[in-house]
């Protein structure tokens, strides 16, 4: 499954990485690259979390209604897209 991330990136920092769609999920990088994959790590652990707490995992929106979505509207202010899969290939229910 893919899932929309957000980067947002700072000069001094390098880049950070935060999926809206499971707030508080977050990581930084060096890199754009770096972030992804270290997001993706992140999100695969946060993941594995809720399925160990029998939470239900959020569907994967697309872009297009991550854009739509007004909540969203000061948190994607100078973000740049990407997806990030993560393998759902564990017991969920």
């Amino acid at each position: 499954m893919r899932y929309v991330a957000f980067i947002h990136s700072d000069e001094e920092a390098g880049f950070g990485i935060s999926f809206p769609d499971f707030p508080g999920c977050i990581s930084v990088g060096e890199s754009r690259e770096d972030a992804i994959r270290r997001g993706a790590e992140a999100l695969a652990f946060h993941v594995d979390g809720m399925v160990e707490d029998s939470e239900p995992i959020p569907p994967s929106r697309s872009i297009q209604a991550i854009k739509a979505d007004p909540n969203l509207a000061d948190w994607r202010i100078g973000a740049d897209f990407a997806l990030v899969s993560i393998g759902l290939d564990r017991s969920i229910a």
